[in-house]
């Protein structure tokens, strides 16, 4: 089975890859994608509220997509703890994703807290875009307090330190270590940086991602296959797909 916990669709032509959802399940079954983690692309949306409603009627067309939020702490807080709580009470979304760099904020910010409190008072679980196209934003260390401040809440940890030149992965790694509830999507990184992750965290903190369609999602497969092909069965399988069944309950 693969899990791909990290891709993207939209309602809009707001990016040169974007694809609405019939098009990414195409992708997906294509890929060999059995159920895939789907947010939206956030490429020049001023209001993330129709893009979630657009992924919460897709996944009931779509069984293979399992829906997440998306907040924007720059539409203004209340707005988004609106957005987190229609996400998780109304539509059942397993939680809510925050970028601070496509959205331009510090993910540790005194707003981006109170959004992560209502993610965690509603029992949901936190995504970060955690990247090095944006360091001073979406830095390792600023997950860091946000996982210290919510200890209970699981936190996503997309990219782990990738998403541009040199990655961050060690450093993120090095959190995860006094952090035990990041979970590291190694998603738009090289997957040497996986393995690492997997050597230093153990197999059972590591889950596969594409950042489909910004990147190959076969292609993306079949470099963990490859790169990973001397870890044993069990954690390959834990990476790619029970990690994943067993942090969003399924």
């Amino acid at each position: 089975m693969i899990f791909d916990c990290d891709t993207h669709m939209s309602p809009y032509r707001n990016h040169d890859r974007a694809i609405d959802a019939k098009g990414l399940n195409n992708l997906l079954e294509t890929a060999g994608v059995d159920k895939a983690l789907v947010w939206l692309m956030p490429q020049g949306v001023s209001d993330v509220s129709e893009s979630n409603e657009y992924i919460y009627e897709s996944a009931k067309i779509y069984p293979r997509f399992l829906p997440f939020g998306w907040a924007n702490v720059m539409e203004g807080v209340d707005k988004a703890i609106d957005d987190v709580k229609r996400c998780i009470i109304d539509f059942g979304f397993k939680g809510v994703k925050l970028n601070g760099a496509q959205n331009e904020y510090k993910i540790d910010s005194p707003e981006a807290m109170k959004v992560c409190e209502a993610i965690a008072a509603n029992k949901g679980i936190i995504a970060f875009h955690i990247g090095a196209d944006s360091p001073d934003n979406t830095g390792a260390f600023r997950a860091a307090n946000v996982a210290k401040a919510f200890p209970e809440t699981t936190i996503l940890m997309s990219h782990m330190g990738g998403a541009g030149e040199p990655d961050r992965a060690e450093e993120v790694i090095e959190h995860a270590k006094r952090c035990p509830n990041m979970m590291l999507i190694g998603s738009a990184i090289n997957v040497s940086r996986v393995k690492l992750a997997i050597l230093e965290l153990g197999a059972d903190r590591v889950m596969f991602g594409s950042d489909g369609p910004f990147r190959d999602v076969a292609g993306a497969i079949g470099g963990y296959l490859q790169t990973l092909s001397d870890i044993e069965q069990t954690e390959m399988d834990a990476v790619m797909y029970k990690n994943a069944l067993r942090i969003f309950g399924l």
